[in-house]
């Protein structure tokens, strides 16, 4: 990928950011046991009042300075699944610049995230992110430029719905495998810009890549249509802007460029997967399944180079 002008440099126009206060909670100089750390809870949150749980990757020279502040990975699973299924499948921790990454795994309500026709239409989980982040962040030495969110399916589906609500605002970068987009269906139905990642197997028969009226949690677009309005979000001209790749050896990159921000959306097509997070090793949890097993496209190495370009300007 090529390199761009930080995005701290143009955070005010992308997203209107707010100044920290002086004395924002810090969890600077806190120790913290190392690796994967499961069932945390959060009390009795804004988000309906209920508990909620996560899980947390903390690096493992972590406690060797409790105050260099570290970025932060909020990756949420898809339907059905779990925070330790997530975690060995993004496999943030098995990546040399992901394992310096605090990862963040949240727990959905009845393993779902809102947005499909099958989740709790009472369950806010977009304010469960507000809560747990400020959660996090005054637990832990977090740096607030380097804020980030990935999730496959339904999980990569709601990592789209937050880019597009203020409760996004706080993230400076979003990536998404085989997203289940149930809510953002139109060009003019989200009001934000931003860095966006997906990937998506072009024989993914559980959200079509080219859309469908039928998925299981209701209607999802045509994947290279939807790719085309974040280019247009954020100010590129589809017709000017974009580039797609040669076939890379299984699959195709398509990129929009403008305004000085280099890729700002990047989208990869590849041709022989299905409904996967890709990986290149075959050692995440959804390469045990047939419809994965295509190995061309290491999506986590791809995540965190994307991540390592934009920053906030939170601060």
């Amino acid at each position: 990928m090529c390199s761009t002008i930080p995005v701290s440099i143009l955070m005010p126009l992308l997203m209107g950011w707010r100044s920290a206060s002086a004395d924002q909670p810090s969890g600077c100089g806190n120790p913290h046991p190392v690796g994967f750390n499961d069932d945390r809870t959060i009390n009795h949150v804004v988000s309906g009042g209920l508990d909620r749980y996560y899980a947390i990757y903390v690096p493992l020279n972590y406690n060797a300075d409790t105050n260099q502040r570290r970025p932060l990975i909020f990756d949420f699973h898809g339907s059905g699944g779990s925070p330790q299924k997530q975690y060995e499948n993004s496999m943030y921790y098995d990546n040399p610049k992901g394992s310096e990454y605090i990862a963040v795994y949240p727990t959905g309500i009845k393993k779902h995230w809102q947005g499909p026709s099958y989740a709790d239409p009472t369950v806010n989980d977009l304010q469960f992110v507000t809560d747990l982040l400020a959660h996090i962040e005054a637990n832990y030495c977090i740096d607030p430029n380097r804020i980030y969110a990935s999730g496959k399916s339904n999980g990569g589906g709601f990592v789209d719905t937050l880019a597009c609500s203020d409760h996004g605002d706080r993230f400076a970068a979003f990536a998404m495998a085989a997203a289940a987009l149930y809510t953002d269906n139109e060009l003019n139905g989200c009001p934000k810009r931003r860095a966006i990642l997906e990937a998506h197997g072009e024989q993914d028969t559980t959200i079509l890549y080219h859309g469908s009226d039928a998925a299981s949690g209701g209607s999802v677009p045509d994947i290279p249509t939807w790719v085309r309005w974040w280019a247009e979000r954020n100010g590129c001209d589809p017709a000017v802007d974009g580039s797609v790749s040669e076939d890379l050896g299984g699959y195709d990159v398509t990129s929009y460029s403008c305004g000085g921000m280099v890729n700002i959306v990047q989208h990869y097509k590849v041709h022989e997967l299905g409904h996967c997070w890709p990986s290149s090793n075959g050692k995440n949890s959804d390469s045990e399944r047939d419809v994965c097993a295509d190995r061309s496209l290491d999506f986590t190495a791809a995540v965190v180079e994307f991540f390592e370009k934009w920053t906030s300007s939170y601060t």
